[in-house]
């Protein structure tokens, strides 16, 4: 038996650093406090959704949905047949699932702002390789229900202080705008004229996403075919756009924030609107993107909601992790134990067992064996699993109610009463 090809075991030992679960779950601590410093509650939604909920909102034509996995059940089969009902599908990505459940709790009338983010598995049909899964797992933010431009301002932060937190360096924040809806019309229509000068190189697969939506032949048209002529959006986009984009500059600028301008940033699903930005390494090569987001103001009205202006931003975890291990290799977190339970006899078995779980009552992390394992053999155990102190149970402790407790980093060793002084050595110990 084996895992399905595209899909991973994150294992708890046995693996390079950043593969292992401890690391993994360090990671996502760390995304997670600073989620909650910026105020930002979780939202849990389902892994599989109604295809619509996708096809709607990022487009039925775009790679993301392309590469989703879809299916029926054998009950709906005939009617999904019929057109009646929809397929499912298990999310590709974040952002839709987010809305509609924002749609369909009715979490506007509860705040006019809300700030959310989502942490878990998404699932795509494409090539799997070094960093890139089918399964793949994500943390994405989504302010609902604000234009104002300074939730823009905080947005780019938060992402960069994630960033920070994680130990992340030599990233570069680029950002554009794309402006507003009829901005994206002219955009259009200079990657169409741009296009049309080099029809006879364009394969025919592009040519279908070119005549569909040429925003998004935008991003070939620079990295696969390397086009001498692309447009700039910048040229392309209304006054008051290009007033917003200009003012955002202006408040990064002033708070020293680092990025740069690239005006042929543009994100590859149909609902972003004004900025965009990506945060990339050149440590990872040709997909070199760890954080990608925007503003999107019309995509809570086309999945059937009110109109709500939007912004936010995904990172994949197996990119991050990927790049730590490159910058960091050294980084090999390990897992520690506060306390051993060491026994020299098998009749101080049942007293150990009882000073372990004193010990983990005051939630400390505990490892006793029960095997018969001799007394040199637990301790090589104890300096194995990093364990910081060790506890010893010999005849003296066992017969007078003692516990040795042995600083394995120091050396220095100290002898308590179990009943009368451990509880305090616990609690000092805790601060």
């Amino acid at each position: 038996m084996r895992a399905i090809k595209g899909f991973r075991d994150i294992l708890p030992y046995g693996s390079a650093g950043s593969d292992t679960s401890y690391y993994w779950n360090s990671i996502l601590d760390n995304l997670r406090q600073t989620m909650s410093i910026y105020n930002f509650s979780e939202i849990i939604t389902p892994v599989m959704e109604y295809d619509s909920t996708f096809k709607t909102g990022i487009g039925s034509d775009t790679d993301v949905s392309k590469e989703m996995y879809e299916f029926v059940s054998k009950k709906d089969l005939s009617e999904v047949k019929k057109g009646i009902n929809d397929s499912y599908c298990l999310r590709p990505e974040g952002t839709a699932p987010t809305v509609r459940s924002f749609i369909e709790n009715s979490l506007y009338k509860i705040k006019k702002i809300n700030k959310l983010f989502y942490l878990g598995p998404m699932f795509r049909y494409e090539r799997s390789q070094k960093g890139r899964y089918r399964m793949f797992h994500q943390i994405g933010i989504e302010l609902l229900g604000s234009k104002e431009l300074y939730h823009e301002v905080e947005i780019l932060h938060l992402a960069k202080t994630l960033l920070d937190r994680i130990g992340i360096k030599g990233y570069i924040f680029q950002i554009n705008s794309i402006g507003d809806s009829e901005s994206l019309k002219k955009i259009s229509s200079a990657v169409l004229s741009c296009a049309e000068k080099h029809i006879n190189s364009i394969d025919k697969d592009d040519l279908e996403i070119l005549n569909k939506n040429p925003l998004r032949f935008l991003d070939k048209a620079i990295h696969k075919y390397k086009f001498d002529n692309i447009p700039n959006t910048i040229d392309f986009i209304g006054v008051e756009p290009l007033e917003r984009f200009e003012k955002l500059k202006k408040i990064l600028d002033d708070l020293e924030f680092d990025y740069v301008v690239n005006n042929q940033l543009i994100r590859g699903i149909d609902y972003y609107n004004d900025l965009v930005f990506e945060v990339t390494s050149k440590d990872l090569g040709a997909h070199n993107a760890i954080l990608a987001g925007g503003r999107y103001d019309t995509l809570v009205h086309k999945l059937g909601g009110p109109k709500t202006d939007c912004i936010g931003f995904a990172a994949g975890i197996e990119r991050i992790a990927l790049l730590l291990n490159q910058q960091q290799p050294n980084d090999n977190r390990i897992e520690t134990v506060d306390f051993y339970v060491a026994y020299q006899d098998s009749q101080f078995k049942d007293y150990s067992f009882k000073i372990a779980n004193k010990l983990r009552n005051n939630n400390f992390k505990v490892e006793i064996e029960y095997e018969a394992k001799s007394f040199t053999k637990q301790m090589k155990t104890a300096n194995k699993i990093s364990s910081k102190r060790v506890v010893i149970i010999g005849e003296d402790e066992f017969n007078k109610s003692l516990v040795r407790i042995k600083n394995m980093s120091s050396g220095e060793e100290k002898v308590i009463n179990s009943e009368t002084e451990l509880e305090k050595f616990l609690k000092d110990t805790a601060n």
